[in-house]
């Protein structure tokens, strides 16, 4: 599936989103022109050897003179439960265009479809509201529910990142809403920090490729997961040193690949990709543990394995456009760099309108102490002025 790819790219381009992207973007470029990542600057770059045996072995679908071709994707083993949801979501289509034919049918007939009786006015009401329900089950799946289903249904086989030696380019492959085809320059790459770390850091994990926008002038972020899963931090670094290589030194600088990775979605490589989940602990010698695991876990396995494979066989293979297929070729032009005029406009965040302010009311003078003095304090005060005088 392509969540991470989705929400990445959401993250970037989505008007609710956006902003918050923006401010951390702007803080990055700024904190960056100030220097304050000088450590990047300590990663290992194109021109630097960083391992003694390269392999791209399981990662490879296309190796020749011109350029090489891998798989990307940072969660293609996960995908299979949408595929599900999305089976549910074709029957319930099915049985409303069914119900909606079913009971409109009156109006060609004049006859109830389920007897011989002919048909009432209820019977025409209720063909009239079967298709304003139906119609509204299909405005609520294309709206919100299909961006959910192309994750990994009705959408591209896969994602893939081709590295052409002669035009000096990196092209990516990836659905509309996760960015589209795009061309980026090999010398403006980055790469993960992966060099040094200890050998179980990189169980799990893929190799990260990124552009940076400080670099590339570009206003997305463009990143991709590169290769298999590894099962360990020399897993990256050779694939790396694999992929550097074939760019800066040639094909005859690195091994030809043993075997490069089909693009028929057969049923038992989905089953292979159920059981890559032990791959890890099965190479850590828990061979027998794995065993058991699996024996317990097969019928999870199989229901897993079924969707992958139905995922894939609701999904086209991707197609490269004609000038990239062609770029290298004697002859043939070097398609040109994306730039940010290939994506729409990022959308503006107008600020927030203040509330206007209510007027005040006027503040009250305070009284003369004297005038607010209690009544029956001023008629103790007056009645001894006014009594007459006692008679001795």
């Amino acid at each position: 599936m392509y969540l991470i790819e989705w929400m990445l790219w959401h993250m970037q381009t989505s008007r609710l989103e956006s902003e918050g992207w923006q401010k951390v973007l702007e803080k990055y470029l700024t904190y960056k022109r100030a220097g304050k990542y000088k450590h990047e600057d300590d990663l290992p770059g194109i021109h630097d050897r960083v391992s003694e045996t390269p392999c791209a072995d399981g990662s490879i679908h296309g190796f020749n003179e011109n350029y090489i071709e891998l798989k990307a994707g940072a969660t293609q083993a996960h995908r299979g439960l949408i595929t599900y949801l999305s089976l549910m979501t074709l029957y319930v289509i099915y049985i409303h265009i069914k119900m909606t034919v079913l009971l409109n049918s009156v109006w060609f007939t004049g006859v109830y479809y389920s007897g011989r009786s002919p048909a009432t006015i209820g019977h025409y009401v209720s063909g009239l509201f079967m298709v304003a329900l139906t119609t509204g089950v299909f405005y609520v799946i294309a709206r919100y529910a299909r961006i959910f289903i192309n994750l990994e249904n009705f959408v591209q086989r896969r994602l893939l990142i081709r590295f052409n030696r002669i035009t000096r380019q990196v092209y990516l492959h990836r659905p509309r809403f996760a960015g589209g085809v795009t061309v980026l320059d090999w010398e403006q790459l980055s790469l993960e920090t992966i060099v040094g770390e200890e050998e179980s850091a990189g169980i799990g994990r893929k190799l990260l490729l990124l552009w940076d926008p400080a670099i590339t002038g570009l206003p997305h972020l463009h990143l991709v997961f590169v290769g298999k899963t590894a099962d360990g931090t020399s897993d990256l670094v050779n694939l790396w040193e694999f992929i550097r290589r074939y760019m800066e030194e040639g094909p005859q600088s690195v091994p030809a690949p043993q075997k490069l990775l089909g693009r028929v979605p057969w049923p038992w490589q989905s089953a292979m990709v159920s059981l890559n989940f032990f791959r890890p602990l099965w190479r850590a010698g828990l061979r027998w543990q794995v065993a058991c695991w699996v024996a317990l876990a097969s019928p999870g396995l199989a229901v897993h394995a079924t969707g992958h494979w139905i995922s894939l066989l609701l999904c086209w293979e991707p197609r490269w456009p004609r000038i990239i297929r062609e770029a290298g070729r004697p002859g043939k032009p070097v398609p040109p760099l994306s730039a940010a005029a290939d994506w729409p406009p990022l959308p503006t965040v107008e600020p927030a309108k203040k509330k206007p302010q209510r007027a005040r009311k006027p503040r009250k003078v305070d009284a003369d102490p004297a005038e607010q003095a209690p009544k029956g304090t001023e008629q103790s005060q007056s009645e001894p002025a006014s009594s007459p005088p006692q008679q001795t």
